[in-house]
């Protein structure tokens, strides 16, 4: 995982934490709405978020930028999750 280091940290310490409380958020916020295009649009951002996260913390910065990123980035991974499973379970409900 030399690529992915907010990946690697989030296996190797203790940031899960982190992602479970962006799943709690997520959880939370999601179901509270109604439309699947906001589920999309959420699921899409987090993952964006994510994704612009572990581009940076690839670039040789400072260590408080790296340790921001950490934090926004493990986060935005619990979010992900969080979106993911209130759109699955709308998606169950219904049918």
């Amino acid at each position: 995982m030399k690529y992915l280091p907010i990946l690697e940290e989030l296996f190797e310490s203790d940031t899960v934490i982190f992602m479970i409380i962006g799943l709690c958020i997520a959880v939370i916020i999601g179901l509270r709405w109604k439309q699947r295009k906001r589920y999309r649009t959420a699921i899409i951002i987090s993952f964006v978020v994510y994704a612009v996260c572990e581009f940076i913390s690839n670039i040789p910065t400072n260590f408080m930028l790296e340790f921001v990123l950490l934090f926004i980035g493990t986060i935005s991974i619990g979010c992900f999750l969080g979106f993911m499973s209130c759109l699955l379970f709308r998606l169950f409900i219904k049918a």
